[in-house]
Formats: structure tokens, C-alpha cells, sequence
């Protein structure tokens, strides 16, 4: 398998431009970093909960491994929010694709919990705003108020390109230990069981063709 600094990138890059993360994003949350870092109780909380109250995900851990686990989200918390938002966060990021691998934790699960990220900052944009108006001063001006919500805004589109590539840097880092690890296995040139693998799956898209038009 190429290095997670490589398969971070090589994620990045497939990604549209428009959706991926920027320098300008990792600058736009650390301004609002004393606020965001205020929200990590609440964060960590709700992330887990959900986790926790659905069998497929709850099922993934350990008796007594929420502490341990939610310490763990809350250090990513604090690193994507104080920054910096590097290759090597990335790279961090790919590597938790090799670790989902061993734990049982699928893209499905992983992408789902990914969307909470932007839906959390987004239900908590009245209190970014009003921690934005506070620290600049600007209650008496309703243009600068009004720049600021707007500039709030924009932190959870900031979020959104975030959480698309931390997912697709994860998704990534998945998909391609599973298939480093198969073509070791099975002792092919790469090349050859990517072709066997297409005849295989091609197959199975002629099935499911024929089941969907019944």
C-alpha cells in the first residue's frame, strides 16, 4: 500500500474543486476556534449518542470503550480546530481508513457520522454568530452583525468541504487497504487481479440489471 500522505492526496485530487477543502476553510475555522472549542462537550456527546442508539454501530465496540473512544473524538476535535489542516492531517485521516478496516467500521457507517459533523455546526450557527458579534464588538452595528452572520454562514460551508474530504480521505484509505491486502494474498501482479476482479464484477452488474427489470 502507498504511503497515507499518497493516498490522501490521490483522494483529494478526484474530488471536484468546488467541494474539496481549502487553505481558506482551515483559516475560516480557526478563527472561530474559542467558540468551536466551546461546543466540544455537546460535539462529542451527540456523536456518540447516535452512535451508541443504533445496534449496527453500537455493536462495533468494546464493553466500557465509550470514555476511551470519545476521548479520542474530542483530540480530533481540537486538532481540526486549532489546525493546522496539513498533508499530515490528511494523511492522519487515511490512516483511520486502515483502522475502520480492523475495527468493522464501514464506509456507510463512516460517511453517515461524517454528514453529523456539518448538521452539528450548522444547528449551532446562532451560537457561532452571536460568539462572532461578541468578540468583534459589533453588537451596535447591525452592517458589521450582519457581515458577520454572513461570514458564520460561510464557516458551515467551510465544514461541509471539510467533512466531503475528510470522508473521501477515509473512504480512500479503506478501499485501498482492502485491496493492497488482497493483492498480497493472493500473490498477483496488480494488474491481473484488477482484471479478475472487473470479470467478477461485471457479472454481477448483469445480475443486478436483470433483477431490476424484473
Amino acid at each position: 500500500m502507498e504511503s497515507t500522505h499518497l493516498v490522501a492526496r490521490a483522494a483529494m485530487e478526484q474530488m471536484p474543486p468546488e467541494f474539496r477543502f481549502k487553505a481558506e476553510d482551515g483559516a475560516l475555522i480557526h478563527k472561530y476556534r474559542d467558540v468551536l472549542l466551546s461546543l466540544e462537550p455537546a460535539f462529542v456527546d451527540g456523536f456518540y449518542s447516535h452512535v451508541y442508539a443504533h445496534p449496527p454501530t453500537a455493536g462495533i465496540f468494546r464493553e466500557g470503550e465509550r470514555p476511551e473512544r470519545e476521548a479520542t473524538l474530542a483530540n480530533w476535535w481540537r486538532r481540526t480546530v486549532n489546525g493546522p489542516l496539513d498533508d499530515d492531517y490528511f494523511a492522519w485521516m487515511a490512516m483511520v481508513g486502515l483502522v475502520h478496516v480492523l475495527r468493522g467500521v464501514t464506509n456507510p457507517m463512516m460517511l453517515a457520522m461524517s454528514d453529523y459533523i456539518v448538521m452539528f455546526v450548522f444547528e449551532h450557527l446562532p451560537e457561532l454568530a452571536a460568539g462572532s458579534v461578541s468578540a468583534g464588538d459589533h453588537s451596535d452595528s447591525p452592517l458589521e452583525a450582519a457581515q458577520a452572520s454572513a461570514e458564520v454562514f460561510e464557516l458551515s460551508s467551510a465544514f461541509f468541504r471539510l467533512g466531503a474530504t475528510v470522508g473521501a480521505v477515509i473512504a480512500h484509505g479503506y478501499d485501498e487497504a482492502v485491496a493492497s491486502a488482497m493483492f498480497n494474498i493472493a500473490g498477483m501482479q496488480k494488474t491481473l487481479l484488477e482484471r479478475l476482479r472487473d470479470q467478477e464484477v461485471s457479472a454481477a452488474l448483469q445480475t443486478a440489471r436483470k433483477e431490476l427489470q424484473g
